[in-house]
């Protein structure tokens, strides 16, 4: 196993497990003006990588970014319905879900343990229910798990346009500059520029596009049904980020539920990177 490679992994999934919490912070008040401040953030942490991986307009990136985009904000949603601790879990279970089935059918990516691997993927969907087990009310574990699902199924494909066309590190400029080109406009709409939001948006922008850098460079060299689901681990920091910090969740048996679902899927990750 490439060591580079799992590292990066690992430093995406600090990172996506941290770039909820800026807007978590603010309360989420209004998910355009939030995922138009996101899409600055994404724009300014892309453009000194430019200068490195360059600055070519590819339309698998711009797809990328199109998908991310729709992916971010079902997932705003959700975090504003049911918080970062259950939104995090269920969106990296069905990611990784998606991500595995695209590395096995389309990029034919094989495992030396088929059967530990399957396991692994069915011990992530086992610790889904224990998450949304935990919802407050029938209304929100509705709407919320629903987005977060959406979420997770959209935005487990956003790199495949740009491995599918091989352009893992040139398609990154491309995929930013899509991200901020339609954040622009539905920020404009919004009518929202509070500072503090505004803010809070483009550190989480920022902090996302150092996760994605991070994976494109693993999905290179070690394949994307290792790398994204490992990726995907950054819901073990998403829910101790709800839990001890945002207080999201006060019943202790609720609070059991939650890290045991979040483990049984953190554990097959790791499973799934053995096999």
């Amino acid at each position: 196993m490439n060591g580079i490679g799992l590292l990066s992994a690992i430093v995406s999934a600090v990172s996506w497990g941290t770039f909820f919490v800026p807007v978590r912070k603010v309360n989420v008040v209004n998910v355009w003006q939030l995922q138009g401040a996101t899409g600055i953030g994404v724009l300014l942490f892309a453009i000194p990588v430019g200068f490195f991986w360059g600055f070519d307009i590819i339309p698998g990136g711009l797809f990328s970014g199109i998908i991310w985009t729709v992916g971010n904000i079902l997932a705003l949603y959700s975090v504003r319905l049911i918080g970062l601790s259950r939104t995090s879990p269920f969106l990296a279970g069905f990611s990784i879900l998606v991500s595995f089935t695209w590395g096995i059918l389309f990029f034919n990516e094989k495992f030396n343990y088929m059967i530990l691997a399957i396991a692994a993927i069915g011990l992530l969907l086992a610790g889904l229910p224990f998450v949304s087990n935990a919802a407050k009310s029938p209304l929100i574990q509705k709407k919320g798990y629903l987005f977060a699902a959406a979420s997770g199924l959209i935005g487990g494909s956003y790199v495949i346009p740009m491995q599918a066309t091989h352009s893992l590190q040139s398609g990154f400029f491309s995929s930013s500059l899509s991200i901020f080109a339609i954040g622009i406009p539905l920020l404009l709409l919004s009518r929202r520029f509070i500072k503090k939001e505004m803010a809070a948006g483009i550190l989480s922008g920022s902090l996302f596009n150092v996760g994605s850098l991070a994976v494109l460079m693993a999905i290179s060299l070690i394949g994307i049904t290792i790398a994204y689901p490992i990726s995907q681990t950054a819901t073990l920091f998403a829910v101790s980020w709800g839990i001890l910090y945002f207080r999201e969740i006060v019943h202790r048996n609720n609070i059991l539920k939650v890290i045991t679902g979040a483990g049984m899927i953190l554990c097959g990750a790791v499973l799934l990177a053995i096999a």
